[in-house]
């Protein structure tokens, strides 16, 4: 017998401590059998290596016995057995020797070894690993035994990549059993970046470490693979597919080495697959015992994971490594994957799922085909999100065989609208003017050019393509809610506010204000500009923060629409000097709008940069908003750039360093000249560098110069009626007077801008002027009003509190406490952010079951069916 047999694998110093795995282990120490299933390379042994430590330091006797290939029969099974018991000293009695007993017959082994063990008095626990290499019947029956009859001081553990064929409905019944499996033993984000930190790189950012945790799926030897692979070359780029030849060599010495080759085959048929069930595997492989070949595999632990969505299906999927490792052995047989696609592209498009559908078509090489099915299952123009997906279907089409279908090609030049592709859709609107449906469709052309300008930051433009269907019935309500985002939008950047109001209360916009479209949604962006443009902060609060809210629960966090809101109210939240709340409107939503309306892009650059000045440092700030005036300037959006100028100058002007403010107030000014025609954009950009030259002016104490510039802000915020801009240049003409000496004149700029401050909630336009704009406020003098005074408080930062609007209620409420465990109320906190049951058990390291469990408890609680209406019956308890 060799000794190694007897002890784990020596532990390595880098190896991740499952530390929520040994704690259930631990609270689970009473059980009389412990099982642990998983595939190759989830760190079974690792695990069970951990745990074996931890019963020593407590005084445990723990007896091990790792298997191989050669321990396939009950002889050379039990000789092993009763070695690695003598090993810890629990058995040293010559009656149960392999010898002795196996000369009298086998059937003896069961009742000697029982007896022999009922001797021992201390806790015994007896670890097997690879114990699905013991496939004689004997041994099973061997194990059973033990198992039902062993005295209580005995536990048994096993780790297995198949589950054994034990009875073991009355010890789970009982809670006598432990069970872990490959969803427990996947790690979780937490142990993939403490691995990833001790076998990789220390100083492994966290956005590297997620993606590899994705690749792998938190499979541990897939991330061990992966870090050696990106050692060895640390140049090499995080790779797009997580294969590669150590995986290649392990998957076929450690995992398929005993594989049956019409298994194999049917694996790397279903490599096609994004999930799998039954009827699919069965259709698209064309084998009939599918379901037999299904279960066989899920018994094997061959990376076959479930899908948690609702349906009629059980649902499937195949680890991704696995999947990369079959799709090139796949490609390597004369297997034509084409006829595969085709295959799976029907079946998902009979069972009503379009994206798989389209997947497979395209990969069919079959364009006919693939026009075909665009056709009969076109996306729903309501909801821009799946649109994206639609436009990359549509983009690998060639142009002549859109041609053919002009329906198809106006659909997509909607989606290249919608999508900002502004090159794309003029190219398409081109090639259907051209033909002769173009005068058949010229009102929708002329919708697309009218939005197409606006993305291009030209809402002169916009507004005169449109302004002659402003009162013409349209076809559909997807047609009005856009045509109401462009034309308000227009109306409003022209100052036009009291037409873009009466245009949203008419009977035109009854399709926004009746519908939760996302294009519904995203018009109602253009009603937030109207009170953003006035300068009126607490009614574009009230209206967007309620909208906001709406989008995210019917269309979720990152729906394009959630996102668009989320770009008008989080400057809106950060002037009223809810920072928090404006920094929560922009997480996880940058990379969305970073490629977006110019409005919603300037937005999100203005206040992510002033977060990170106010909340991280100078120095970071000056170098995001110099980021952010590069990205204007390839994207041709010259009112970004002058914005992101003008912040820039602020924050050098704060630091003392107006030298290089004045360097930067060159390129504004060059900028304002290349724009001196009328118009919306030209306007604000003449604003911004009449307030940069204003505040330079002021650093070199030049103030008679910032007076007899600032005349020119003023009649354009007049010509605009734009509130936020009266009250900025007044304030800048306040200091400017007091630098004068002319104090009286001053503060009375003071009172008047505080007067339009109060009246429209502007804090931050106050707060961010900084010391020397606090110092005036700070000698003006209370007015004698209540609210006023208070307000004055605030924008001095003599208040110890800001006091803020009312915010929108949280839908996981007060009344609900008194319903809902803790638990339960943090699971309903995250579906309020429209997570998955996967991200919620990620987040709250919790097992799936378990949150699905708690689902249960909530809904039959709230007495409701679905997330969504766990969410609004939350809120009517609170109102009740």
């Amino acid at each position: 017998m060799l000794s190694t047999k007897f002890a784990p694998p020596r532990i390595s110093s880098h190896s991740v401590l499952r530390e929520h795995l040994l704690e259930h282990l631990q609270e689970a120490n009473h059980s009389r059998l412990f099982l642990v299933t998983g595939g190759a390379g989830f760190g079974k042994t690792t695990l069970l290596a951990q745990w074996r430590q931890a019963l020593l330091k407590e005084g445990a006797a723990v007896a091990w016995l790792t298997l191989s290939v050669d321990d396939n029969s009950l002889e050379a099974f039990y000789a092993n057995l009763v070695g690695s018991l003598h090993q810890v000293g629990v058995l040293d009695d010559s009656e149960i020797s392999p010898v002795s007993v196996l000369e009298e017959g086998t059937q003896l082994i069961p009742a000697l070894l029982i007896n022999q063990l009922a001797r021992v008095g201390d806790e015994l626990y007896l670890i097997i690993d690879d114990f699905h290499l013991a496939t004689d019947p004997r041994i099973t029956r061997l194990i059973q035994a033990l198992v039902d009859s062993a005295p209580h001081n005995l536990h048994l553990a096993l780790s297995t990549r198949l589950a054994p064929d034990l009875q073991l409905g009355r010890w789970r019944a009982r809670g006598d059993l432990c069970e872990l499996d490959c969803a427990e033993l996947t790690f979780d984000f937490r142990e993939s970046h403490s691995f990833l930190r001790a076998n990789l790189d220390p100083a492994i950012s966290v956005d590297t470490a997620h993606a590899l945790h994705e690749q792998t799926n938190g499979w541990p030897i897939g991330l061990q693979l992966l870090s050696i692979s990106l050692k060895a070359n640390p140049r090499r780029r995080l790779p797009s597919t997580p294969g590669g030849a150590d995986l290649g060599a392990y998957l076929v010495e450690d995992v398929l080495a005993d594989l049956p080759a019409e298994l194999l085959e049917f694996l790397q048929k279903l490599s096609i697959l994004r999930r799998i069930n039954v009827e699919v595997a069965e259709f698209v492989t064309g084998a009939a015992d599918a379901e037999a070949m299904l279960r066989g595999i899920e018994a094997r632990n061959l990376f076959l994971l479930p899908v948690d969505v609702p349906g009629e299906h059980h649902w499937f999927r195949l680890h991704p490594m696995f999947v990369e490792f079959l799709s090139q052995r796949l490609d390597r047989t004369a297997v034509d994957q084409r006829v595969l696609h085709r295959r799976a592209a029907e079946w998902f498009e009979a069972a009503g799922l379009v994206g798989e559908a389209m997947s497979h078509a395209l990969l069919t090489c079959d364009f006919d085909y693939v026009v075909e099915l665009l056709g009969r299952v076109p996306p729903p123009l309501n909801n821009i999100t799946q649109l994206n997906q639609f436009m990359h279907w549509l983009e690998r089409v060639p142009q002549d065989f859109l041609l053919n279908h002009p329906d198809l090609l106006l659909l997509g030049i909607w989606a290249c609208v919608l999508t900002l592709r502004i090159e794309k859709a003029d190219i398409w609107m081109t090639a259907l003017g051209r033909t002769e449906h173009g005068q058949r469709w010229s009102v929708q052309l002329d919708l697309a050019k009218a939005a197409l300008a606006l993305q291009r930051d030209d809402p002169g433009e916009s507004l005169r393509l449109l302004t002659p269907l402003a009162s013409t019935a349209l076809d559909n309500a997807f047609l009005e809610q856009l045509r109401y985002s462009v034309y308000v939008n227009g109306l409003v950047s022209a100052g036009r506010y009291s037409e873009a109001r009466r245009f949203g209360h008419s009977v035109l916009a009854r399709a926004v204000r009746q519908s939760q479209d996302e294009m519904a949604f995203i018009a109602m962006t253009s009603s937030i500009m109207v009170s953003l443009y006035e300068g009126n902060m607490l009614e574009a609060e009230r209206i967007g923060a309620r909208l906001l809210l709406e989008a995210e629960m019917v269309h979720g966090r990152r729906s394009v629409s959630a996102c668009s809101l989320a770009a008008q109210v989080a400057p809106v939240f950060y002037e009223l000097g809810r920072l928090d709340d404006a920094r929560e409107a922009l997480a996880n939503r940058m990379d969305v709008l970073r490629l977006s309306a110019p409005q919603y892009m300037i937005n999100l650059a203005r206040c992510h940069g002033r977060l990170q000045w106010l909340q991280e440092a100078p120095r970071q700030a000056l170098e995001y908003f110099k980021q952010q005036e590069e990205h204007f300037r390839t994207l041709g959006y010259d009112r970004g750039v002058a914005h992101m100028l003008a912040e820039q100058i602020r924050i050098a002007l704060a630091s003392g360093d107006w030298r290089f403010a004045e360097s930067l107030q060159v390129n504004l000014d060059d900028l304002r000249r290349d724009h001196r025609e009328p118009g919306p954009h030209q306007a604000e950009i003449a604003v911004l560098a009449v307030w940069s030259t204003a505040r330079v002016a002021m650093a070199r104490r030049q103030p008679e110069m910032t007076l007899r510039v600032l005349d020119e802000a003023d009649r354009l915020a007049a010509d605009y009626n734009r509130g936020l801009w009266r009250v900025q240049t007044e304030l800048l003409r306040a200091m400017a007077l007091a630098q004068s000496l002319r104090e009286e004149e001053s503060r009375e700029c003071l009172r008047s801008a505080l007067a339009m401050g109060y009246r429209l909630g502007l804090q931050r336009t106050f707060i961010d002027e900084g010391e020397p704009l606090r110092g005036l406020l700070a000698k003006l003098g209370m007015a004698g009003d209540a609210e006023l005074d208070g307000y004055l408080a605030i924008v001095s930062g003599q208040a110890t509190e800001v006091r803020a609007p009312v915010a929108v209620e949280s839908p996981v409420v007060s009344r609900v406490d008194s319903l809902l465990t803790k638990r339960e109320r943090e699971i309903l906190g995250l579906l309020e952010q429209s997570m998955s049951n996967k991200r919620i058990a990620l987040t709250l390291n919790l097992s799936l079951q378990t949150v699905k469990w708690n689902l249960r408890n909530i809904f039959s609680k709230l007495e409701v069916s679905s997330r969504y209406d766990a969410i609004l019956a939350a809120r009517r308890q609170d109102r009740a």
